[in-house]
């Protein structure tokens, strides 16, 4: 037997002796005897007093969802909110006193759960015997988020990642995106101190001299490759126009180089021209222009970029950091003007391989899901007789689900007759993006796109460069061709 009643209040002091009332007659239908409930508000009144006051930043509204379960053998009170980031184990282990501990000496159970984007909760459980039938179940509301509060500036200092800094990270990620970031796992203050220890990321912050923490940016690897993803790169919005980013930047490239990295590769938001000048600064080469990547479900808090209710663009850069003397590839015919150019743009020679018959057996063609984007990838390193079939095979599977976007990459080193490819993809529907450097086993790609809805943006997209608005102008030709 499990039956649930909930409430939802704002997170204001004045609302907590409502919250608890509402507890008390709860507890009063579950036939919750005395000394139990004095223990069981006790605990409540602390979670509560917690949630209100610390659980969003000041002068940002939310509400405070709580949910009294009468079980077979016990009671639960829940109390969620959708605040910032919380690191409960951490809290937990320091030395620190504070209501949450207290809680500990009231109830027999206490438990936090990080839920990522749908924010997070703590229950507290109190076993007792009890017999009800007609309590009545209502989930709390969906819940809405608001810009952060104001810090105030101090002067700061860019160091490496240190344990007992990822709370601060997933704070800034919410207080630039609420729970829009779709890169969840960030909001998980543990998986950020695991994936810095075992090297996965490389976090670098921004801390002032309070020891406040204004800044994130962090290289991220990339599976089979020896290069590496600049991103998650994020400034509280009190510090930003004071050179905080390009700082980091400075010290994330300067990262790459100690780890040997053959290259490092950004992606900035098409919504505005910001990180598409910081890029280019520190010598970043323009190599695609990706659709549709962004999900739509990502808002920010930043006044001056633009808004579009349908996914967005990045403008993907390159900074070679390991350079080899000269690429092989085999030049698309159609893309070859533009093939050239960004190859010129990241500053690699290139010289053309001889189309070659295929002796390979088997088509080398597989495809790709991504969870952040909610996007697919068709990964074609080579073709043989029937590869036309193979392609539109795994192309139908990546239809059935259902995804926005579908891009191709086409191994540029690899792939002999990659015109037949690039012929038959067009046929498809797909249009040009650029060039991926550095991908599995080292190898370039070509990366075709193809929109498969009508939630991807093609007109809110700013280009700070000349070379980004032609790309753009090729890729809008093409599509207004079809």
């Amino acid at each position: 037997m499990k039956k649930t009643v909930s409430l939802t209040i704002p997170n204001s002091k004045r609302f907590i002796p409502l919250a608890i009332h509402f507890i008390k007659e709860a507890l009063s239908l579950a036939q919750i005897g005395h000394e139990d409930t004095i223990d069981i508000l006790d605990a409540s009144r602390e979670l509560l007093f917690n949630a209100v006051t610390h659980a969003y930043p000041r002068q940002m509204e939310g509400p405070i969802d709580i949910d009294v379960r009468i079980l077979t053998h016990g009671v639960e009170v829940s109390v969620h909110d959708m605040g910032m980031p919380f690191d409960y184990h951490r809290y937990m282990a320091s030395e620190r006193e504070g209501g949450l501990k207290r809680i500990h000496t009231h109830v027999d159970e206490v438990r936090f759960v990080n839920m990522g984007k749908k924010g997070k909760s703590f229950t507290i459980y109190k076993a007792h015997p009890l017999d009800l039938d007609d309590m009545v179940f209502q989930p709390y509301s969906d819940l809405e988020d608001e810009s952060p509060a104001s810090l105030k500036p101090a002067s700061i200092q860019i160091r490496d990642y240190e344990p007992g800094d990822e709370e601060a990270i997933s704070r800034l990620i919410y207080n630039n995106y609420t729970y829009s970031y779709y890169k969840a796992l960030f909001y998980y203050p543990r998986k950020i101190r695991e994936l810095n220890e075992c090297g996965e990321i490389a976090s670098v912050v921004a801390e002032t001299k309070e020891g406040n923490i204004v800044g994130h940016f962090a290289l991220v690897k990339i599976p089979k490759t020896n290069i590496a993803e600049i991103g998650v790169a994020v400034v509280h919005p009190d510090y930003k126009g004071k050179g905080i980013m390009n700082s980091m930047l400075d010290r994330i490239l300067h990262k790459a180089r100690e780890m040997a990295l053959d290259a490092v590769f950004g992606e900035a938001l098409m919504l505005h021209p910001f990180s598409q000048r910081a890029n280019l600064r520190h010598g970043f080469g323009e190599s695609a222009l990706l659709l549709g990547i962004v999900p739509n479900t990502v808002s920010l808090t930043d006044p001056n970029a633009v808004r579009t209710e349908k996914r967005a663009a990045v403008l993907v850069g390159y900074k070679i950091i390991n350079p080899a003397t000269t690429r092989a590839i085999f030049f698309p015919s159609r893309y070859k003007t533009l093939v050239e150019t960004i190859y010129a743009n990241n500053g690699l020679s290139i010289e053309p391989l001889q189309k070659r018959e295929n002796s390979e057996l088997v088509n080398n063609i597989h495809y790709e899901l991504s969870e952040y984007t909610q996007t697919g990838t068709l990964i074609i390193d080579d073709i043989c007789v029937g590869f036309d079939h193979a392609i539109r095979h795994t192309l139908h599977t990546l239809y059935r689900k259902h995804v926005d976007m579908i891009y191709a990459d086409i191994n540029l080193m690899q792939c002999r007759d990659i015109d037949s490819v690039v012929d038959l993809l067009r046929a498809e529907g797909f249009v040009f993006s650029g060039v991926i450097f550095y991908g599995q086993n080292g190898c370039d790609y070509l990366r075709l796109q193809m929109i498969s809805s009508d939630n991807v943006e093609t007109k809110q997209i700013v280009c700070h460069s000349d070379f980004c608005s032609r790309l753009l102008h090729e890729i809008n030709e093409e599509i207004a061709a079809f």
